[in-house]
């Protein structure tokens, strides 16, 4: 009958429902972590890289010549100098050293900075106004008419120490009297090389007074050429 109890256990465990089992959630997947950065290096200097060459090498430098102790220098220079040419000095010549304004090469090599570098190269210049030129006697005297005394400038003692072995002295040597003639421009300069350093003057421009050297009246056994020229002559090639 419909509504009767069923007391049959088998039965009613067949018909009873069964319990769903819910099946716990999955926890969400973990975020994947970025694997750990590596710890950045700081860029590496650059190595060491030797000094240049101009602090290793022997450099040649224009140094003015004022004190009594780079006049001494100057003075063996000459007398080292002028002794393997058999050219001797008078001493008027050296009284007028005093009163020009010299310029001293100095050969400066690596460790030369603490202690004092060779002379190897000279040469002075001086104004008619502070000195007499010293074989200003002999130029025509045309060559001096219309001019003060402030304008005319005289070259002389040019010296270059014959052991020497080096390269550029003779250039440096000429460029420094160049640069010099451009910052004073005297009207007139003359200048009485020795034969060995005649070509190297033409090169400034200078012109020659008569066809021979004249022999030096202050120095012994030395032959000079009489030079000079004009500053607006000698310029006009190097203006820019």
């Amino acid at each position: 009958m419909t509504g009767e109890k069923n007391d049959d256990p088998i039965e009613a465990m067949l018909s009873s429902p069964t319990p769903v089992h819910e099946t716990p959630a999955e926890p969400p997947p973990a975020e994947e972590k970025p694997p750990p950065e590596k710890p950045r290096r700081e860029p590496r200097s650059p190595p060491l890289r030797p000094p240049t060459h101009s602090a290793l090498e022997a450099r040649l430098e224009v140094r003015p010549i004022g004190t009594p102790l780079g006049l001494r220098e100057l003075a063996a220079l000459h007398k080292r100098t002028w002794k393997m040419l058999n050219v001797q000095e008078k001493r008027v010549h050296v009284l007028l050293w005093p009163l020009a304004i010299h310029f001293g090469l100095y050969n400066v090599g690596q460790g030369s900075e603490r202690r004092r570098p060779p002379l190897i190269g000279a040469f002075w210049a001086r104004c008619l106004a502070e000195a007499p030129l010293t074989l200003g006697h002999l130029y025509p005297a045309p060559l001096f008419k219309g001019m003060l005394a402030s304008e005319v400038f005289e070259f002389g003692g040019m010296v270059i120490d014959p052991t020497y072995q080096g390269k550029g002295l003779v250039k440096m040597m000429s460029d420094t009297a160049r640069l010099f003639v451009f910052s004073r421009r005297p009207r007139l300069l003359i200048t009485n090389p020795i034969e060995p350093l005649y070509e190297m003057y033409k090169q400034l421009g200078l012109k020659t007074v008569g066809r021979e050297p004249v022999e030096h009246p202050h120095a012994f056994n030395v032959r000079v050429w009489l030079m000079y020229g004009r500053f607006d002559e000698m310029s006009k090639p190097y203006f820019m």
